[in-house]
């Protein structure tokens, strides 16, 4: 799984680089041991490994970036670690009651819908109008798939199975984008800017 991760992401900053290099330079390099830790502590959940390996290589985007940012299919833009603790922090203080029970117990399965915000969701990415994606840390078949989740929607299915599939997913659209350039994809097409960024239609 590390391979993969590793692997998929040289694909994608290589590709920025050639193609978008002022979206490449606002990536950050990688996360710090002890922010890393003091996610973990304050979740209380193990992460999924390929999770661990993405923020081993990089550690998000500045939100002063967020015109030029690197960002996946849907136009999220990876948080710094401190920025997930954070995150976390802010939409867990009101824990989706169908779901989430005082004991730290979940009555829903990874995957499986809600409309509050579930404190076993761990978001890794942001959009510009507030919704994220966040990494699925309950128990189930689905555990570390990636949910699409945003305030009075909530997330109704898994987005990518999980880290490495989003950033396969991103390297996929990137480089058809190379070899085709405007074909439409599932979440909109890649564009690049004349001031050369990177965004998605």
């Amino acid at each position: 799984m590390n391979g993969d991760v590793d692997s998929v992401w040289e694909r994608i900053t290589a590709w920025l680089r050639v193609h978008t290099p002022v979206t490449a330079a606002t990536l950050r390099p990688p996360a710090s041991a002890d922010d890393v830790r003091a996610v973990q502590d304050a979740v209380g959940r193990p992460f999924p490994d390929d999770l661990l390996a993405w923020w081993r290589l990089m550690d998000g985007v500045d939100d002063a970036d967020y015109r030029t940012a690197f960002t996946v299919p849907g136009v999220y833009m990876p948080l710094t670690v401190a920025r997930v603790r954070e995150e976390w922090a802010g939409l867990s203080a009101y824990p989706d009651q169908d779901c989430c029970s005082p004991d730290g117990h979940h009555q829903r399965a990874a995957g499986d819908p809600v409309l509050g915000f579930c404190t076993a969701l761990l978001p890794v990415c942001r959009a510009v109008d507030g919704a994220v994606l966040a990494v699925d840390l309950r128990p189930g078949t689905d555990h570390g798939c990636v949910m699409d989740w945003m305030a009075q929607a909530g997330a109704h299915r898994p987005t990518w199975a999980g880290i490495s599939a989003m950033l396969t997913d991103t390297a996929v659209r990137l480089e058809r984008y190379t070899t085709a350039p405007g074909t439409r994809t599932q979440s909109g097409q890649v564009t690049i800017r004349d001031d050369g960024v990177l965004t998605w239609d």
